[in-house]
């Protein structure tokens, strides 16, 4: 199963629990460490003693060291019932006094043997035992020699007795953990009830409620309700878009549709050839008064502000999107006889925006000059830098008819005409759209008059892109 199918209470159970048993093993293996260390240094004390006893009774008889173990001595290793214990005395130079020759020796790294006792542990007979070495001296009036001892006992005791620590130190750990856990399961439990909570009102919610998430929700999910408000901040700006091109579309175009209807009926009854030919010129131009309508329509629906919130600029080069933009309107303005063209910077003039919005906008200005001005008339396109500003300015220019100063204001309402434009292909919508496009992009367009000539002159004004952006390009 993969993660993402699992409840969070139990990833956050399983996240705790696996640091806790790995800290438990490691505290369990510095336990088990101690118990080892605190039974040997209680049980080597006994060996000791065992060990001190029997030094005791090593006498040196005319130069012969013999040995008298007394019986407390035997009494005190054969105490314990469940283990065997073992002895050794012998001289320094390694010779076998009495008690078990085969008893594993000291090891070198604790020879020679001073009078501090040391403990090892060894195999013996295929057994570990605990073995405790002393070397001691023993004097007569003519020699004085040093001798070793060496207690050894099974180790059964002492193996069991450290098992038992660990065992119950372990159980207390496995004990803790479980309640851990179930601290944990429960806390979870009661810190998930505001999703909960937050979950039914979403469920009470109708589909076209895309009200902001005012609920009081944990710290750790509030981004994530920042993010859900967010996203209904765009549906809404969406839906508003579609209900806005949907009252548009049905109020613009019933008109020119009825009209489509008409003057297609009236052609199915009519019998004159030339008569037939006239409407079927008035549908063809009817149509394309359509299409250029609902093309506008579809334009101003993306360049609406409300249907682009949170799109993302991208970096785009504005001086090829403009050439490119004004050869594609060359062949239209050769065929109404209109002098078209390009003036200005060649070079790269990078700018933050939307591609497929600019184009928009400048196909929608020069449709426009090349729509409204006469044959023989001029339209120029510019495009200039402003470098101490940080600015690039888009300018289209001609010498047409121009806008009367008393519809300027109003040219860039959606569906403004100006009644004696004498011009049947407009709708509108273009000039809203540019001036929508241009609001996107935080900036205005402006339409002024020139001084020599009579015609319009919109133009607008582009922040650079900053220079670490323009220099990746």
């Amino acid at each position: 199963m993969k993660w993402r199918n699992r409840s969070l209470r139990r990833r956050l159970v399983i996240s705790l629990l696996i640091p806790l048993l790995v800290v438990s093993s490691l505290m369990l293996l510095e336990v088990r460490s101690n118990a080892v260390n605190s039974t040997n240094q209680a049980f080597d004390r006994a060996l000791l003693s065992s060990a001190l006893a029997i030094a005791d009774r090593v006498v040196l008889i005319g130069g012969k060291i013999e040995v008298d173990v007394p019986y407390v001595a035997l009494e005190m290793l054969t105490s314990a019932a469940e283990d065997r214990v073992f002895y050794q005395v012998s001289t320094a130079q390694g010779e076998f006094i009495t008690g078990y020759e085969d008893l594993p020796p000291v090891p070198e790294k604790f020879l020679p043997l001073r009078e501090e006792p040391v403990f090892y542990d060894a195999v013996y007979n295929g057994e570990t035992v605990r073995i405790g070495a002393l070397s001691r001296y023993v004097a007569s009036v003519r020699k004085a020699t040093r001798f070793h001892v060496l207690v050894a006992e099974t180790m059964g005791t002492r193996t069991r007795l450290s098992e038992d620590i660990l065992a119950s130190a372990a159980a207390r750990q496995i004990l803790l953990i479980v309640i851990a856990a179930m601290i944990v399961w429960f806390g979870i439990g009661q810190g998930l009830k505001p999703l909960a909570r937050l979950e039914e009102a979403l469920n009470r919610r109708s589909p076209s409620d895309l009200r902001p998430i005012l609920h009081d929700v944990p710290i750790e999910v509030r981004h994530l309700v920042g993010a859900i408000n967010q996203l209904f901040g765009r549906l809404e700006n969406s839906l508003k878009t579609m209900q806005r091109f949907t009252a548009d579309a049905a109020h613009q175009l019933r008109t020119p549709l009825a009209a489509l209807r008409t003057q297609a009926e009236l052609g199915q009854r009519e019998k004159d050839p030339e008569k037939i030919h006239q409407i079927m010129d008035t549908i063809a131009a009817s149509t394309r008064q359509t299409s250029h309508l609902a093309n506008q329509l579809l334009a101003s629906a993306r360049a609406a502000p409300e249907g682009l919130a949170g799109r993302p600029f991208d970096k785009i080069d504005l001086c090829e999107i403009t050439r490119a933009v004004t050869g594609s309107k060359v062949p239209v303005a050769i065929e109404r006889g209109i002098d078209l063209g390009y003036e200005g910077i060649t070079d790269p003039a990078w700018i933050m925006g939307d591609a497929t919005l600019i184009e928009e906008l400048l196909k929608n200005l020069v449709h426009n000059a090349l729509t409204y001005c006469p044959s023989g008339s001029a339209v120029t396109v510019r495009l200039e830098q402003n470098t101490s500003k940080n600015k690039v300015i888009l300018t289209v220019e001609d010498n047409g008819p121009g806008i009367p100063v008393e519809h300027r204001k109003d040219v860039f309402k959606r569906f403004y005409r100006i009644n004696d434009a004498g011009y049947d292909e407009g709708c509108g919508l273009g000039l809203s759209i540019v001036k929508e496009i241009a609001a996107r992009h935080e900036t205005k367009v402006k339409l002024t008059q020139p001084k020599e000539h009579s015609g319009c002159i919109f133009s607008i004004s582009f922040d650079m892109a900053p220079l670490d952006e323009r220099k990746e390009n």
